[in-house]
């Protein structure tokens, strides 16, 4: 048996890698064999992509950039979603394609960001946890202060506002197998949560 694939999206403070690590976590109680990666990812290019993110010199163009991020993730899903999926192991994905389509718009149309990233799959379920710009600013700015991490460029208010409205308007898509998450509670209950929306679509 195939296993499930379990993409987290949101605003950057979200707390999508929280809710990640909490999934994996309760599935794993539950018996369900899983794993938990990310995009960008960890391999060639997405260490390249994060490099750029936070660099303080010259820009990447962004539609190089979103190709970049396109490319990452055809070579993320061959090479380590696709095995798990196949030998039966759920996949828990901190970012996907919803998140190139959310951040590369603000500076690219729309419809050529869902085009470049046509090709990758779509998951079993993609929950997309909500929460206002302001608090995400919130939640970032004490992060950086508690644990030293850098900040990227999209991290500005005005950007994460931008990206707040897109999320809104994919919600109001009704897409396939695409939920909203309150993001606002605290993180035991929003892990609850995204486990009783797997129940929900048959995925457990």
């Amino acid at each position: 048996m195939s296993g499930r694939f379990i993409a987290l999206e949101g605003l950057d403070g979200a707390g999508t890698t929280t809710a990640s690590r909490g999934l994996a976590a309760a599935l794993e109680q539950r018996g369900v064999r899983c794993i938990v990666t990310f995009q960008p990812s960890d391999r060639s290019i997405g260490t390249a992509i994060r490099g750029h993110l936070r660099s303080t010199s010259a820009r990447l163009d962004p539609h190089a950039l979103a190709l970049l991020f396109a490319a990452d993730r055809l070579d993320h899903v061959r090479s380590v979603v696709e095995p798990a999926l196949a030998q039966g192991t759920w996949v828990v994905c901190d970012r996907y394609v919803m998140s190139s389509w959310a951040y590369q718009s603000t500076e690219c149309d729309l419809q050529w960001v869902r085009m470049i990233n046509g090709r990758a799959p779509w998951p079993d379920l993609t929950c997309v946890l909500t929460i206002g710009a302001e608090q995400a600013a919130a939640r970032i700015a004490a992060r950086a202060q508690q644990q030293s991490t850098p900040t990227d460029i999209f991290d500005a208010l005005a950007v994460q506002r931008r990206v707040a409205a897109c999320y809104a308007g994919f919600l109001a898509e009704a897409l396939s197998n695409v939920v909203a998450i309150d993001a606002t509670h605290e993180p035991d209950a929003v892990v609850a949560e995204i486990v009783a929306r797997c129940d929900a679509a048959k995925l457990l």
